[in-house]
């Protein structure tokens, strides 16, 4: 029997590559011709930019001009960070974009050939070729692995973080992409969106494989149970707790550190690692952009957490590439949009100016973010690194997970794959597994209110008369943004950048405030309606403990009939006499616990694995934080399944492929069917090959 194929990004593998000296030398001839083009183009395109060409080798002088400019890049901006450290306001205190005008004005000042007439056009032409410069060297492959300055701003970055432990010789590298089910990233692929996870699957390096998220199939659920193993996870994204009688939601910070603190059982499988851009920490010792990590009361935030956080808006490479890729991904989107009024399918979801901006910052914004800090650590070799991408559920929630528009921003997210195998082989000191993985799919979906004109808020206020309303759960988006506005607020003022400070504002107009503050308590009669996705919980407020199915019918005649036999609502949660799960369908009902059958009709048959689910759906039930009722959608005749907010692609509950994400291993694992089967599982086996890391590599 062979032995499996190895990884090419560990760095073993570098025999029969040409020399260091003739890459660099050809990254950069490349860069410079593609920089004096786009000089030409700038020249074309603005009237305060010119190229006089009636000097002698004109021609020769334009083209040295870039030359010339990241000379002074080279000497200026470097030599200004050595002389300021350690990082204060003097040095984050430049605006990056301004600062490079100048240069590039002051470049041009000294030419006989380029003409630049003022700053402003300085800055609007060194916008221009950003732009066209990265397009360009993303196109061919050509990464900012080896410019000198990169390398000082990451030479200070190994001065803060975690690091690999003693004789650590491999560590773990795991990616997310949020939302992406096994079926719709085979489709991508299909499709050549995502040619470095198709190359490292033709290669054989690594196999491409579902597994079973389970439900509730939300990130936050998910998380519970990959970072910490923990057999009880969050009911859903927003709950109510009856001990503190308020609503808590997972897009708040304090709700969430209360959460993972009751279910961190022991050290997460990020322990001694790092975490970025997510909403649980995993026990990281350094957390960016971590939701459960924010406003911490005792403030012990870490300093490597602080200048990481910071070196970001001093590179003006990464804080210019992520400004404009949120501008280009602005301008996209506002043309998805104008496509989707005259789509019968799409216009059912209203889509506005504000969310293309957030879609924005959630999708290119946070995406440069997280390259920039997860190739920091990368160069410092830290054990387990950990990052979601949260693009493309955002995205796939207003367009569809199929949709061209969805599939579209995993070309993105694919292209920092890239990126990051070739840094991992070319420059970290340890060798790294490389995990993709999704947390949870999304399934195509059809709101409750485009089907039956009535939002199940409404639904069930008709049929029992009093329900309190809780504002709906914020977009996914809009979670991520804030906890980078509130990274940006928590940013002393001798720390605070100009970039920075700008940006907050820039935030602070975008993002919608409001939704997941307190929800003091109302009158006891009142039902709560808590929607997460296609699954929401309902509770009696004030009740003490779960009520059972006698009960909530006693108080609210006809409103489980009604929830059962309407044509969007695909079953019931309730608790008999005894505390026994009980499935409600339109003609059945099943005994989850017994296997029972009462009625005519299995409300579980339409669901693939009968045993697999009334056991999944008996554990959500008896979660103490559980509904009196929980409700599920309707899976429809056309395969989309019904959500309860306004989403062309849901996840949250049961039905289709939400509860079916994909997984990219190493193939020298020999992960098992067993090792895939849940949250928990994976853990383990996760956690099993991180402890494995000081062994050698394979060779």
């Amino acid at each position: 029997m062979s032995p499996a194929p190895v990884d090419r990004a560990a760095p073993v593998r570098r025999g029969g590559r040409r020399p260091l000296y003739l890459r660099i030398l050809f990254r950069y001839l490349v860069v410079w011709g593609v920089s004096a083009a786009s000089l030409a183009l700038v020249a074309l395109l603005l009237p305060g930019i010119w190229i006089d060409t009636g000097v002698r080798w004109w021609w020769l002088t334009a083209a040295l001009l870039p030359v010339e400019f990241g000379l002074l890049l080279l000497l200026l901006r470097p030599l200004l960070v050595l002389a300021t450290l350690p990082l204060n306001a003097v040095t984050l205190g430049l605006p990056t974009l301004l600062f490079n005008g100048l240069i590039l004005y002051l470049t041009a000042a000294t030419s006989r050939v380029v003409n630049i007439d003022n700053l402003g056009y300085a800055f609007l032409g060194l916008v221009v070729m950003t732009v066209v410069n990265g397009a360009v060297t993303g196109w061919l492959g050509i990464d900012d692995v080896y410019p000198f300055f990169q390398t000082i701003l990451r030479r200070i970055g190994l001065r803060f973080g975690p690091r690999a432990r003693p004789g650590q010789v491999r560590g773990l590298l795991i990616l997310q992409v949020d939302g992406l089910s096994w079926r719709s990233c085979e489709r991508a692929l299909r499709r050549g969106r995502m040619p470095t996870m198709a190359g490292l699957r033709a290669l054989g390096t690594h196999r491409l494989r579902r597994w079973h998220c389970g439900v509730p199939s939300n990130t936050p659920a998910v998380q519970c149970g990959l970072f910490y193993g923990a057999k009880t996870r969050l009911p859903g994204y927003r709950w109510y707790d009856r001990r503190r009688r308020r609503v808590l939601v997972a897009s708040r910070a304090e709700d969430l550190r209360d959460a993972e603190a009751e279910i961190a059982g022991g050290p997460g499988l990020l322990a001694g690692g790092s975490c970025i851009n997510s909403l649980l920490s995993g026990g990281a010792a350094k957390r960016l952009l971590t939701l459960s990590a924010l406003r911490e009361p005792d403030d012990h935030r870490r300093p490597g957490e602080r200048a990481d956080f910071s070196l970001f808006w001093l590179s003006p490479f990464a804080y210019t590439s992520a400004v404009t890729s949120a501008l280009w991904d602005f301008l996209t989107a506002v043309s998805w949009n104008a496509q989707a009024r005259f789509h019968p399918r799409k216009r059912v979801v209203r889509r506005s100016l504000r969310q293309a901006a957030m879609r924005a910052v959630g999708n290119a914004f946070l995406r440069e973010t997280s390259y920039f800090w997860l190739a920091q650590d990368v160069m410092r070799g830290v054990p387990v690194i950990y990052s979601n991408f949260v693009g493309y559920d955002e995205v796939a929630h207003h367009a569809g997970p199929d949709d061209g528009e969805a599939l579209a921003t995993l070309t993105g997210f694919d292209r920092k794959l890239q990126k990051l195998r070739r840094l991992v082989r070319d420059g970290a000191p340890i060798g790294y597994d490389v995990v993709v993985l999704a947390d949870h799919g999304q399934s195509a979906s059809l709101p409750l209110r485009a089907l039956g004109g009535e939002t199940l808020e409404e639904l069930v206020a008709r049929l029992a008369g009093r329900v309190r309303p809780v504002p709906p759960p914020r977009d996914s988006e809009a979670v991520y943004v804030g906890a980078l506005l509130a990274e940006l607020r928590d940013e002393g003022p001798d720390r605070r950048s100009w970039l920075a400070y700008q940006s907050r504002l820039t935030l602070e107009r975008l993002r919608d405030v409001g939704p997941d503050g307190d929800h003091p308590a109302g009158e006891e009669t009142s039902l709560l309606v808590c929607v997460s996705g296609g699954l929401a919980h309902i509770y009696r407020e004030g009740a003490p403990r779960p009520l059972r199915l006698a009960e909530m019918t006693s108080l609210y005649p006809g409103l489980v009939e009604g929830l059962a036999s309407h044509a969007g609502i695909g079953f019931v949660l309730a608790r008999d006499d005894d505390g026994a799960a009980l499935m409600i369908g339109r003609d059945g009902v099943r005994n989850l616990d017994t296997g029972e059958l009462r009625g005519d009709a299995d409300p579980l048959a339409p669901y693939w694995d009968r045993d697999l689910w009334a056991g999944e759906l008996a554990a959500l039930l008896s979660h103490p934080h559980a509904g009196d009722l929980v409700v599920n959608g309707a899976s429809l005749p056309d395969r989309r399944v019904v959500v309860f907010e306004e989403q062309l692609g849901s996840h949250g509950g049961l039905g289709g492929p939400q509860t079916e994400p994909f997984i990219l291993l190493p193939a020298a694992w020999g992960t098992r069917r067993e090792d895939l089967r849940s949250p928990e599982a994976l853990y383990a086996h996760l956690k099993a090959r991180l402890e494995g890391g000081g062994s050698a590599p394979p060779s």
